[in-house]
C-alpha cells in the first residue's frame, strides 16, 4: 500500500486544487512550501546511517559517472528535448528544471532493490547526487534557462536557498538521530516526506489553477513525449556507461535507477523560488515523475526475470 501513497496522494491533490483552489492558495501565500522541502530533507537525514554505506570497489568511479549523467549532462538533454519538440516556455522551464535536479530520494533505492540491485550502493549514490546537486543547480540552471523565455535567475540567492532547504536540514536530521529515539521505519517517518510532497503540489496547483485550466490536451501530449525522450536518454547513458566502468551487476543496477531518476520535491522547491506563475512547468515536473516511476518499475521487473533466468542456467 505504501507504494501507492504518493501517486494516489498527488492525484487527490490535483483534484482538490482543481475543484477548490482557495485553501491551498491561501497557504501558499503564507510561505509554507519551503518548510515542506525542509521537512523532507530533515527526515531524509534522520533515516541515513553513513556507517552502513559501502565505499569499496568501483563505487567511487560509479559515483563519478552518476554525477556526470544526472547532474552535468541531464540539464542540456532537457534543453535539447524542449527545443526538439518546440515546447512553449512554461513547459520547457518545467522540463529543464526536472532535468537539472538530482536523483529521487527514495524511489530509486526501492526500485533498485526490486530489480535485485544493491540498495546500499543506491543509497550512497542518492545522497551523493542530492548533496552535490545543491551546488550544481544554482549555476547550471541559469545557464540553461537563459535560452528559454525571459526568465532571469541569479545563482547565489538560489544556492543560499538550496543550502538552507537541503544541506542544513539533512545535517540536523542526522544529528537528531542521536537524540530522538524513534525508529527510521516508524510510519510517521516513512509517510511524512511523501505527505509533504503531496501538500506542496496541492498548494502549487491551487495557486496556478487558473493557468492549468487553460492547458490543452495537445500540450499535455507533447510534455509526455518530452518526458519519455528525456528519461529514455538518461537510461541509455546509464546503459552505455556499463562498458566503460564494468561494475558488478548489482552496482550497475543501482546506477541505472539513481542516475536516470529526478526528484520532485527539489524541483517544486526550485519552481517556488522563481516567484512567478508556474502552473504548466509544475505539470511537466509531475508528469515526468509519474512516467519515470512507471517505466523504471516495469524495467525492474524485466531485470528481475532476466536475473532469475541466469540463475536457473547456472
Amino acid at each position: 500500500m505504501s507504494g501507492y501513497f504518493l501517486p494516489i496522494g498527488l492525484l487527490l491533490a490535483f483534484f482538490i486544487a482543481w475543484v477548490s483552489p482557495e485553501p491551498g492558495t491561501a497557504l501558499q501565500h503564507q510561505g509554507l512550501i519551503p518548510w515542506m522541502v525542509v521537512t523532507i530533507f530533515l527526515v531524509n537525514g534522520y533515516q541515513t546511517v553513513l556507517s552502513q554505506i559501502p565505499t569499496s570497489g568501483k563505487l567511487w568511479s560509479t559515483g563519478l559517472i552518476a554525477i556526470l549523467i544526472n547532474l552535468l549532462i541531464s540539464p542540456f538533454l532537457g534543453l535539447a528535448t524542449a527545443s526538439l519538440l518546440a515546447l512553449p516556455a512554461g513547459a520547457a522551464i518545467g522540463l529543464i528544471i526536472i532535468a537539472t535536479v538530482p536523483s529521487t530520494l527514495s524511489s530509486g533505492i526501492v526500485i533498485t532493490q526490486l530489480a535485485n540491485g544493491d540498495g546500499l550502493k543506491a543509497l550512497f549514490l542518492t545522497i551523493l547526487l542530492n548533496l552535490l546537486g545543491v551546488f550544481t543547480i544554482p549555476f547550471l540552471l541559469p545557464l540553461v534557462l537563459e535560452n528559454v523565455g525571459n526568465l532571469e535567475l541569479s545563482p547565489w540567492p538560489l544556492l543560499k536557498q538550496l543550502m538552507i532547504m537541503i544541506l542544513l536540514p539533512f545535517a540536523v536530521g542526522m544529528l537528531g538521530r542521536r537524540i530522538i529515539q524513534l525508529s527510521p521505519r516508524h510510519w510517521l517517518v516513512r509517510y511524512l516526506p511523501s505527505s509533504c510532497v503531496i501538500l506542496t503540489v496541492w498548494m502549487l496547483v491551487s495557486a496556478s489553477s487558473s493557468t492549468l485550466k487553460e492547458i490543452s490536451l495537445v500540450l499535455i501530449g507533447s510534455i509526455i513525449i518530452a518526458a519519455l525522450l528525456l528519461h529514455g536518454a538518461l537510461l541509455l547513458l546509464c546503459l552505455g556507461s556499463r562498458r566503460l566502468n564494468q561494475p558488478d551487476r548489482e552496482e550497475w543496477i543501482a546506477l541505472l535507477f539513481t542516475a536516470s531518476q529526478k526528484t520532485l520535491p527539489v524541483a517544486v522547491g526550485v519552481l517556488a523560488a522563481l516567484n512567478q506563475p508556474i502552473g504548466v512547468a509544475l505539470v511537466a515536473c509531475i508528469l515526468f515523475h509519474f512516467l519515470q516511476l512507471l517505466i523504471d518499475s516495469m524495467l525492474a521487473v524485466r531485470l528481475t526475470k532476466s536475473a532469475a533466468g541466469l540463475d536457473s542456467v547456472s
